[in-house]
């Protein structure tokens, strides 16, 4: 299928560089270097070509301006491992015991390009290219599938199971390790080519819109355990680097009421993408893997000496695709999908079966991440001192990840709730300018039980316990329980842009 000139220059800047850019969630927190340097505020903003990128009617009373910026992203990412309680019972999966173990790969190159250009006094058109994403991958570790029950038991290399078996650990008869890769972790990209049109509407105000033209390129690796409990075996993990093409539209509206005071909002929708194929047994909807609705509004205060004081509120909308929304429910993933598998494989087959089930990966109601949606306050301050801009900033969100839902987030640990900011611009000219932007995310550890190491099933009454004599009837199934063992996972970020800006 031949595809258009915009999804291959969304390619090529994937192919140079690895936009990994998760801050709120998976969101960046602002782009451009003003944008960044003022803790992502900007909606009521027109500062440089990358305005449009969180309100497309800001065009307009940019000007004529390219600006191009490179950033430098440091996220340190860690997940550690309790041991299961000393009176646990039977478990499902347990991660082997760890404190810290940090994800490889801790730097990435990101860049970004916006173009604005003015078309008579009422009119302006551009385009702008931006990146989001995210990328783990954790190295050795070992995990145990059906602890405490006999013959299925077995210790695989790999955080998630996706090795070989574990040597000197007990015989894998069931075939329950992925023999694949032991190194775990996903990486996410999406780049984003939004083309944009704005109009004043008389002096004061102006509306704009963006179609959102989106690429995404997915590969997951060391999840080849839980192929067992996917509706496609084949399409889970450690399959070649896919990519999907979608789009969607963002609508502005921005405005000067009063001389001392700028308004602004903007939406953009829900951007459909195609599904993941090489990854339909893995994400529910069979692949899909749709980019979340955000809206922000914003305003900016025009202080004597040159000064601005903006504030922003952005909401994420993460609980709009079926990735996101839906988490790892024990009661429906247990009784649904996991135990059935289990006892097929014990048994033969008697009991038990391996047909599609809307309960597992890549069914439905298949687990995901389980993340909530996600509110950002953002503060930005900018004085103009001679040549010289000078910007600070802070923002605060909520974490889109809960303790519940801890466990499958150890590959996507979007925890950052807080972003401090600066940065500069220096006027080299009246045409060019170099722009800087300075970001620290703090740790924000979230801790939750394994939901899966510490389960007595309800099946076991029907069963009488005789197809898994490991498994008795008393203990508490669902919810957190004393003896689960708990998984915490954290990240804190370092970033700096740099970026050169041109006035026509």
């Amino acid at each position: 299928m031949k595809r258009p000139l915009w999804s291959w220059l969304a390619v090529a800047m994937m192919v140079t560089v690895t936009p990994a850019t998760a801050t709120n969630g998976y969101f960046a927190h602002g782009h451009g270097a003003s944008q960044r340097a003022m803790g992502g505020a900007g909606t009521a903003m027109a500062e440089d070509a990358f305005a449009v990128t969180g309100n497309p009617a800001a065009g307009v009373w940019v000007g004529d301006a390219l600006d191009a910026t490179f950033t430098l992203l440091v996220p340190v990412r860690d997940y550690s491992a309790t041991a299961r309680g000393e009176d646990a019972g039977p478990g499902l999966f347990t991660i082997g015991q760890v404190d810290g173990l940090r994800s490889r790969r801790e730097r990435f190159y990101v860049p970004g390009v916006a173009f604005a250009r003015r078309a008579g006094r009422a009119h302006a058109w551009g385009l702008a290219v931006y990146a989001n994403g995210l990328n783990t991958v954790y190295p050795g570790n070992a995990a145990r599938f059906a602890e405490r029950i006999p013959l299925l038991t077995a210790e695989c290399e790999g955080t998630f199971g996706g090795g070989a078996p574990v040597v000197g650990g007990p015989p894998d008869i069931a075939g329950l390790c992925g023999n694949d890769s032991p190194l775990t972790g996903v990486d996410l990209a999406q780049v984003l080519v939004v083309p944009h049109y704005s109009r004043r509407l008389g002096r004061r105000w102006s509306l704009g819109i963006s179609p959102v033209l989106a690429v995404q390129r997915f590969e997951a690796k060391g999840l080849s355990a839980f192929a067992a409990f996917s509706n496609a075996p084949g399409q889970v993990s450690d399959r070649d680097m896919e990519y999907s093409f979608g789009g969607g539209v963002r609508v502005g509206v921005f405005g000067l009421p009063v001389d001392w005071l700028a308004l602004g909002a903007s939406f953009q929708s829900r951007i459909d993408m195609q599904p993941f194929d090489a990854y339909a047994g893995l994400f529910p909807e069979q692949g899909a893997f749709d980019i979340p609705s955000t809206w922000n509004v914003g305003f900016a205060l025009l202080f004597p000496g040159r000064q601005r004081l903006a504030l922003d509120f952005q909401r994420i909308r993460y609980r709009d695709v079926p990735i996101f929304r839906n988490g790892v429910e024990p009661e429906a993933f247990v009784n649904g999908c996991l135990l059935p598998r289990l006892l097929a494989a014990r048994t033969g087959g008697l009991l038990g079966e391996g047909g599609p089930s809307r309960s597992c990966l890549g069914g439905d109601g298949g687990p995901g991440f389980g993340w909530r949606n996600v509110g950002v306050l953002k503060v930005g301050y900018q004085v103009v001192l001679g040549s010289f801009v000078l910007r600070a900033g802070y923002s605060r969100s909520d974490t889109p990840i809960v303790p519940e839902h801890v466990l499958f987030n150890i590959v996507a640990p979007g925890v950052p709730d807080e972003h401090f900011t600066a940065g500069f611009s220096f006027r080299m000219s009246s045409a060019l300018s170099v722009d800087v932007a300075a970001m620290y995310a703090p740790a924000n550890p979230v801790r939750g039980p394994n939901p899966l190491s510490h389960v007595d099933a309800g099946l076991v009454r029907i069963l009488g316990g005789a197809a898994l004599p490991g498994l008795t009837e008393g203990d508490a199934i669902y919810g957190a329980d004393p003896q689960d063992q708990e998984v915490e996972v954290d990240m804190y970020q370092l970033e700096l842009t740099v970026g050169i800006g041109y006035r026509f």
